[in-house]
């Protein structure tokens, strides 16, 4: 596995000059033995915000008071609207393109940032796994397939996942070692991930916090017998003994209304692509009941990066794949 970028990791321990409001989204998976893993972090304006407030909905039978709570939040941290806030950021106007054409769906920015290179996931696990439990990741290499397998030897079950994308694409999970001789991956980049199962009662589930201004937002969980759970089944979470669903054979809940972030992030211009991920949630009629500890600690562990996030100097990052190679995609 590639060392950590050495000037990278130093620099995280000193003070930076320049620091940057950071609105994150964080995912976590949890093992049958509750063990915390955080696998991935999503800036800009991640969802996280209306599914929480749909899950809401659904749990007590009225709406949630997010939206009030991140505008005051933005208003005492920033002394801005969050819209305001949002549309400040010194990358904004190279990540909503860029978002895009990581879907395949448009060209890549012509103006770049350094900030761009959070969306490598290489880049997120050398700056996290310092601070809280990370799958074991590498770079995949094509030309060296024997290192893969014996990662794939000491995991027994790994994850192949491109370090730069979203929504599961590309997402493959190996368990014979031939898988990776019949792979072809174009020259897209890949990492190996060490595969966690993140397991409640029959379904594989994620869960989303949000944290912005130092501050823990809200989380919430998606639900799949898929083996990813992007975009899944959402359900409320709730700090409660034991660790399960609430209710095991529950009905879902269907919504069809524009979200939060898409008026935020698109105003009337958003790409028709992204209808079902804008408009259209599946809410479970249950709540993934975590003990109160472990809620806790995904609070903690959600400002914790969040307030890592702020203090970067972006142009420390080390260069992102996209940089070395070029177009990608």
């Amino acid at each position: 596995m590639p060392p950590p970028h050495s000037s990278f990791l130093s620099g995280m321990r000193g003070f930076f000059i320049f620091c940057i409001a950071m609105y994150l989204g964080i995912d976590f998976l949890i093992t049958s033995q509750l063990k915390l893993y955080v696998v991935e972090v999503n800036v800009g304006l991640p969802g996280g915000a209306q599914e929480y407030h749909l899950t809401h909905l659904a749990h007590f039978g009225k709406p949630s008071d997010i939206f009030r709570k991140i505008e005051e939040t933005s208003q005492r941290v920033y002394g801005k609207r969050f819209k305001d806030y949002l549309h400040s950021l010194p990358f904004i106007e190279s990540l909503k393109p860029f978002k895009i054409w990581m879907d395949g769906k448009g060209s890549f920015p012509s103006t770049f940032h350094p900030g761009l290179r959070l969306e490598d996931k290489w880049n997120q696990y050398l700056l996290i796994h310092p601070i809280a439990q990370m799958p074991k990741t590498m770079i995949f290499d094509p030309l060296n397939l024997g290192q893969a397998e014996r990662f794939l030897e000491r995991k027994e079950k790994v994850v192949l996942k491109r370090r730069v994308g979203r929504g599961g694409r590309g997402l493959q999970v190996i368990t014979e070692p031939e898988a990776f001789s019949k792979l072809h991956l174009g020259s897209t980049p890949y990492l190996l991930q060490e595969y966690i199962e993140s397991q409640v009662d029959g379904y594989n589930f994620s869960i989303r916090s949000i944290a912005f201004g130092g501050e823990f937002i809200c989380m919430y969980a998606n639900l799949s017998t898929r083996s990813f759970s992007n975009h899944g089944t959402l359900a409320f979470i709730s700090p409660n003994h034991p660790f399960g669903l609430s209710e095991k054979d529950f009905k879902t809940e269907s919504f069809n209304q524009r979200s939060w972030e898409a008026e935020i992030w698109f105003g009337e211009n958003e790409p028709p692509y992204l209808k079902h991920n804008l408009y259209e949630d599946e809410v479970a009629q249950t709540a993934l009941n975590l003990p109160e500890d472990l809620f806790g600690k995904i609070k903690e562990l959600s400002v914790k990066i969040e307030r890592c996030y702020e203090a970067l100097d972006l142009s420390s990052l080390p260069k992102a794949c996209f940089e070395e190679q070029g177009d990608l995609y």
